[in-house]
């Protein structure tokens, strides 16, 4: 089923989603909105039958990782590759004025 946009559609959608198009506009969107609304109803001819809905697409949920402590750097390590560094800490650009 092909769903026409007209130009008094495009306003409704536009206002309901806060955005502005141009009355210029209007017939460029009115088709771009008809194509994406056709593609979805190519979606519906598809037969989803005895496929469960997909409620998140990590269905197993997050497998969190063991809570162990690594030895981390040492300061020295730390600011080997450091462009700048000044009593032993990161020396960057000064950003506030």
């Amino acid at each position: 089923m092909a769903v026409r946009v007209d130009a008094a559609m495009v306003r409704q959608v536009a206002k309901l989603a806060k955005l502005s198009v141009a009355e210029a506009d209007l017939p460029t969107v009115a088709r771009e909105l008809e194509r994406v609304l056709a593609l979805v109803a190519v979606l519906d001819e598809v037969d989803v039958t005895g496929v469960a809905p997909l409620i998140h697409p990590h269905a197993h949920g997050l497998q969190p990782r063991p809570d162990v402590v690594h030895a981390g750097l040492t300061q020295a390590q730390a600011l080997a590759n450091a462009p700048a560094q000044l009593d032993g800490c990161f020396l960057t650009p000064r950003v506030v004025g």
